[in-house]
């Protein structure tokens, strides 16, 4: 049973199988003679990401006043391979309630934070939805920092918030 393939391995076949007809009966092949073969082929590059963190747990201990905390850095090293012109997003999550930080009602705590490297920005963590920390065009490796900072009342006990750091190329 024969098998269908494709143009390229065909060519391949064809070639071979005149040059053993040829050696078969006797025909010289000599140096001169060339044959050239044109195969084409296309890939597709999907695109892969790899992050990694320092930490992804806020520990924010208690404090007198309410004035701003800075709670603490987190480091991140984020490499991506896109498409041409591709964009490349950084996000962070809270996990836990950020609102109910404050420890009693009609009290709001701000957890905000700001950023330092190429493509990183400053922002403001909120409940149930992903702030973008950082933005790039293009494959490549990114470093930077992103500080935390703590805005109104704690609970006496402290608090810790863990977060989901999530590195995407759309």
């Amino acid at each position: 049973m024969m098998r269908t393939c494709d143009p390229a391995r065909r060519l391949g076949l064809l070639l071979v199988s005149v040059c053993a007809c040829a050696l078969a009966y006797g025909t010289r092949v000599g140096a001169s003679d060339q044959a050239v073969v044109v195969v084409r082929f296309q890939t597709a590059i999907q695109p892969s990401t790899s992050l990694r963190v320092s930490g992804d747990v806020l520990v924010i201990e208690s404090h007198a006043g309410d004035g701003p905390v800075e709670v603490g850095s987190i480091s991140f090293r984020a490499a991506a391979r896109t498409a041409r012109g591709g964009d490349v997003l950084l996000t962070v999550e809270p996990l836990s309630s950020v609102q109910g930080l404050g420890g009693g009602p009609g009290t709001l705590t701000a957890i905000s934070f700001v950023g330092s490297g190429v493509g990183v920005q400053d922002g403001v963590l909120r409940d149930g939805r992903p702030e973008t920390v950082a933005r790039w065009v293009g494959s490549g490796l990114h470093t930077g920092r992103v500080t935390f900072v703590v805005s109104g009342p704690l609970p006496p006990q402290g608090a810790s918030v863990p977060l989901r750091f999530l590195l995407t190329s759309p």
